[in-house]
C-alpha cells in the first residue's frame, strides 16, 4: 500500500524542531483557540514567517480533529521525514568528526522506544542511527513525539540488511560494538577511539545471534539492584553519554 503523502506531528517541541529544522515540508498548521501560552505564540509566529498555512480551530473541533494526542493544542501537516543512503551517512558522519558514533538498531518495534532512542542520540552526540526497513516501528506521529523533535535533526537511515551494513561500516572504519547483558567489557572501559557504530537490540530478544557475531566487541552495563535490566532506551543512554563523556574529556584534555 502507497504511504500517505502527509505524516502529522502533534506537541509544541515536535512541530517546532521540525519548522526550524526545515527537512521537511510543513503543508497545514492548526492551531487549539485560546491556547495563547508564550511557546505556542513563537510556533506560531515562526510559522507565519515561512508563509505556512494557520487553521485556529475551536477546542471542540480540534479535539475531535486528533484525538488521543497529547498535542498541547498545536497539530501539523508534514511531508515524510527525509533519510539518507547508508553510504551518504557514513560519508556525513566522517565529516563531522573523526572520531563520529552511529548507532545500529535491531528489533525495536515501539515506536515509544524508538522515540526515546532518538532524542538520547541527538541529545548525547551521536552522529546518526541506522534503522532495518523490516521490523523497524515507521517514522510517525508517535515517534517524533516521543523524540520532542530530535528526529528532525539526527540523520537516519534504512538498510535491508544489517550484517551487510555491518560489513559496509568496517569497510569504512568502523569498529561495531553490541551492547549486551553479558558482553565482555563494561562500557566504562571501553576506549571510545575510533570511528564506532553501537548495535542494540529489541528488549525481548537482544541482538541477533548472528549481528552478535558481526560485532568487534560486546559492552554490558554494570548494574546493582534487584531487577538487573534496563529497557532498550535507558540503556542506549547510558552508553550515549559514556560515549560523549569520553571524548568531551578527551578534548579537554588537549586543550
Amino acid at each position: 500500500m502507497k504511504p500517505p503523502e502527509q505524516t502529522l506531528i502533534v506537541g509544541i517541541n515536535p512541530v517546532r524542531e521540525a519548522l526550524l529544522a526545515s527537512r521537511r515540508h510543513c503543508y497545514k498548521l492548526f492551531v487549539e483557540q485560546g491556547k495563547t501560552p508564550p511557546r505556542i505564540q513563537a510556533v506560531v509566529k515562526l510559522a507565519q514567517e515561512k508563509q505556512i498555512l494557520i487553521e485556529p480551530l475551536p477546542k471542540a473541533t480540534f479535539q475531535k480533529k486528533f484525538p488521543n494526542q497529547v498535542h498541547q493544542g498545536l497539530a501539523g501537516y508534514f511531508s515524510h521525514i527525509a533519510t539518507l543512503e547508508l553510504e551518504d551517512l557514513i560519508e556525513i558522519a566522517l565529516q563531522k568528526t573523526p572520531l563520529p558514533t552511529l548507532v545500529i538498531l535491531d528489533g525495536i518495534q515501539d515506536p515509544q522506544n524508538l522515540g526515546a532512542i532518538i532524542r538520547s542520540a541527538e541529545t548525547l552526540g551521536i552522529q546518526g542511527l541506522i534503522l532495518p526497513k523490516h521490523g523497524s516501528p515507521a517514522l510517525n506521529e508517535t515517534v517524533a513525539k516521543c523524540s520532542s523533535g530530535a528526529i528532525e535533526h539526527l540523520p537516519i537511515t534504512w538498510v535491508t540488511n544489517l550484517t551487510r551494513c555491518i560489513e559496509q561500516l568496517k569497510e569504512a572504519g568502523f569498529w561495531i560494538a553490541g551492547v549486551v547483558p553479558d558482553g565482555e567489557i563494561p562500557c566504562y572501559q571501553y576506549q571510545f577511539n575510533t570511528p564506532s557504530a553501537l548495535v542494540i537490540g529489541g528488549e525481548e530478544k537482544g541482538i541477533r545471534p548472528l549481528l552478535k557475531k558481526s560485532c568487534d566487541v560486546t559492552l554490558t552495563i554494570p548494574m546493582q539492584g534487584q531487577l538487573g535490566s534496563l529497557n532498550a532506551a535507558s540503556a542506549s543512554t547510558v552508553v550515549f553519554y559514556e560515549n560523549l563523556r569520553q571524548k568531551k574529556l578527551r578534548d579537554a584534555t588537549k586543550g
